[in-house]
């Protein structure tokens, strides 16, 4: 084949997304798209060396928050540093879309408690005054260098028709068609599908529970059955029983759901949670039942290192205490002298002794990252507070209160789970279901608590071989998330297929430390996590990045289901 490429990629080994061994061959592409895999001779714009290298579909992630990023961050990082080319957003039920004009600032708000964004990064970045699904993503047509796919959130949709009482009440049949409708108009402007969840801990700004939580079963129903009358798209749904494992309410729940719509459901993560160490368990013989009787429901599985980095200023973690939640939600400095109040602190200690209490059942490791006013702490660095405690003679609450307080609540901690052969074990089981979806990394959302966008990296770097094979897992984090969400012409290596592309140095691959950045807007911090060996990032035949760094192209696009 003799003819002009705008880019062919030479000499590398290719691992298509479809799971089939790999195989050595060039790549050449023309336009956005792939135009030829095998032995490619000709003319090109640019020729790219992948003489050791992989050669990959971009990855795909599932299950992010980006919406309100993409306004200023058109590489949705740190997610396409670990080489995900195409992002699906407005997860959990929480789009900035469709809203009235009046109702922007009280979504962005609700966003940023429940999915622990700063506030004053969202006022100052986002650029957002209303309208409907397309009116929001025609606004970064052009704009972006990742591809993003979005379902239309049920509480945006709520708020739109009901006004405040969406966070009071249950829907009239009046109220719940208007939502229908709402929910058919987004699905005609590229909708990837529609997204709800109904968890207790999702608390609005405003103090009660995001819209969503106040959806009768059959309000949720109805409006995943839209989905039906297009054949295309997803669901995306946490039920309330996520931590318990799905209970028999949920399940049925999920299930007419899915008659209701036919479309491939996508549910919580897989979490191996101390308050219900089975739980996930539960949940995934659910989807294995379902799947058994031919309804299509995918939980997720979480390869991560088990860990959550917190403030006091800013957490949400111990919300399910009411201890804590009570003195955390108070301003300051009523909120400072609660936890300095020894009544206060005994029933923080009562509650943490409880079972249910999450917080003993992790090793507490303190991570002072900038936020430090006394530089004395600095020797504690690295240290677990019942270290910390049992060099002081104090109790580890007193311990991790008093230094909080010492650095106006902004000391940074992390709540880390130990190594664990038998956790690996449980996670390899679930990474091995093929009904199992890669995903939860959160991407875009709990920015000063979690950062979960190595999950790809992981995945091929600490689950390769002894888990899965390559490619298999590069199958599990390109095709298998196209095909489940309907995305036509993306996750594989074939020609015709969109040239998402990424180039790895498979000897160099791999995850960096996670730490702070100060790179939103207004200079407020986030927590991120480097990634090195992606050698270059190519989204629809542009490179988007060159060993990690950013080329300055905006070629993503809107992903739309089944076109």
């Amino acid at each position: 084949m003799s003819t002009a490429f705008d880019l062919v990629i030479k000499g590398g080994r290719v691992v298509d997304g479809t799971g089939m061994p790999s195989f050595a061959a060039d790549v050449a592409v023309k336009g956005d798209r792939i135009v030829a895999v095998g032995r490619v001779a000709g003319s090109a714009r640019r020729t790219l060396d992948a003489d050791g290298l992989l050669v990959t579909p971009g990855f795909i992630d599932v299950h992010t928050h980006y919406d309100a990023q993409l306004d200023w961050d058109p590489t949705a990082s740190p997610s396409s540093w670990h080489g995900v080319t195409t992002v699906l957003t407005g997860n959990c039920g929480f789009t900035l879309t469709p809203a009235r004009p009046e109702d922007t600032g009280w979504l962005a708000l609700m966003l940023s408690r429940v999915e622990g964004m700063p506030a004053e990064a969202l006022s100052t970045g986002l650029n957002w005054h209303g309208g409907s699904f397309g009116d929001f993503w025609r606004r970064l047509a052009g704009r972006i260098g990742v591809n993003a796919g979005s379902y239309v959130g049920h509480s945006a949709v709520r708020r739109f028709v009901m006004g405040d009482a969406a966070s009071e009440r249950r829907a009239t049949e009046g109220e719940i068609a208007a939502m229908q409708d709402l929910v058919r108009a987004a699905m005609r402007e590229g909708a990837l599908g529609f997204s709800t969840s109904q968890l207790d801990i999702h608390v609005a700004h405003d103090g009660r529970g995001v819209p969503s939580n106040h959806a009768a079963p059959e309000e949720i129903v109805k409006l995943s059955s839209v989905l039906a009358e297009f054949g295309r798209g997803a669901l995306e749904f946490i039920p309330r029983s996520f931590a318990e494992g799905t209970n028999a309410e949920d399940r049925r729940l999920i299930l007419d759901m899915y008659r209701a719509s036919g479309r491939p459901i996508e549910i919580q993560p897989l979490n191996i949670l101390p308050s219900d160490p089975d739980g996930w368990r539960k949940s995934l013989d659910f989807a294995r039942e379902a799947f058994a009787e031919g309804a299509r429901i995918h939980p997720m599985f979480a390869c991560n290192k088990i860990a959550a980095h917190m403030s006091l200023a800013t957490t949400f973690l111990f919300d399910e205490m009411a201890s804590f939640r009570e003195a955390l939600t108070q301003p300051s400095p009523e909120r400072e002298r609660r936890l300095r109040d020894r009544t206060v602190r005994d029933r923080m200690r009562a509650e943490l002794a409880d079972p249910a209490g999450r917080a003993f059942s992790f090793v507490w490791q303190v991570v002072f990252v900038e936020a430090v006013r006394d530089p004395q702490n600095r020797r504690y660095i690295g240290k677990s507070v019942a270290e910390i405690a049992e060099t002081e003679g104090k109790d580890p609450l007193d311990v991790f209160l008093d230094l909080s307080l010492a650095e106006d609540l902004e000391t940074q901690f992390v709540l880390e789970s130990p190594p664990s052969d038998y956790l690996r074990q449980l996670v390899a089981s679930q990474i091995q279901d093929p009904i199992v979806m890669a995903g939860s990394s959160d991407g875009g959302a709990h920015l000063l608590s979690f950062v979960g966008a190595d999950y790809t990296t992981r995945l091929v770097t600490e689950w390769v071989p002894d888990t899965l094979s390559l490619e298999a897992a590069v199958h599990r984090l390109t095709l298998a998330p196209a095909i489940v969400h309907g995305i036509v012409d993306r996750g594989v290596l074939r020609e015709g297929a969109k040239a998402d592309i990424l180039l790895i140095d498979p000897n160099r691959l791999g995850v960096g430390a996670t730490h702070m950045v100060r790179d939103l807007p207004g200079g407020c911090p986030r927590l991120v996590v480097d990634a090195t060996g992606y050698v270059a990032t190519i989204v629809n035949g542009e490179v988007l990045l060159d060993d990690g760094r950013h080329t300055g192209a905006t070629p993503g696009e809107l992903v739309r289901a089944g076109i």
